[in-house]
């Protein structure tokens, strides 16, 4: 996680509030509700595209939608701090398609993953198959989302 804040003008935060919004909108669509015409819009758009700023553009699909009705958040806890191990823990994870979300922690745990599974039975193959067949972990506690409040990718700018 980078500490390396950019420094936005006021064109640049509105156009990322109507990108984070609705960003399927064209260039005109954006350049109206910025108050620009659509070149400096277009210009402004690719220089944050191009700093890294905006990611990427992507669908949020509901999960639920497509039978993936349980989600879990993992508390796991590491035997060793062995670099070997750590790496090879991180990158069996972070390959699996039902981990949505990987941070390395600090606290009680060394890291939380938020998972989407089919069922809980799913989510226990999950656990036997790839997190405690690692050598690096030493516990794992989970708990199941009851139901979704607040779910927002959107950035305060």
């Amino acid at each position: 996680m980078s500490t390396d804040a950019e420094e936005l003008d006021r064109f640049e935060r509105a156009i990322l509030a109507a990108l984070q919004r609705n960003a399927r909108q064209s260039v005109q669509e954006l350049a109206d509700a910025v108050g620009l015409s659509t070149s400096p819009t277009w210009r402004r758009l690719k220089a944050l595209e191009e700093r890294g700023v905006i990611k990427d553009y992507v669908a949020r699909v509901d999960p639920a939608r497509l039978g993936y009705g349980e989600t879990a958040f993992a508390h796991v806890t590491l035997a060793k701090h062995d670099g070997e191990q750590i790496e090879a823990f991180e990158r069996k994870i972070a390959e699996r398609p039902e981990v949505l979300e990987f941070y390395s922690m600090t606290g009680s745990a060394d890291y939380i993953l938020r998972i989407v599974t089919r069922s809980p039975l799913d989510y226990e193959k999950f656990l036997k198959e790839v997190v405690f067949t690692s050598p690096a972990v030493q516990h794992i506690s989970s708990n199941f989302a009851l139901r979704e409040i607040k779910n927002s990718v959107a950035i305060p700018v």
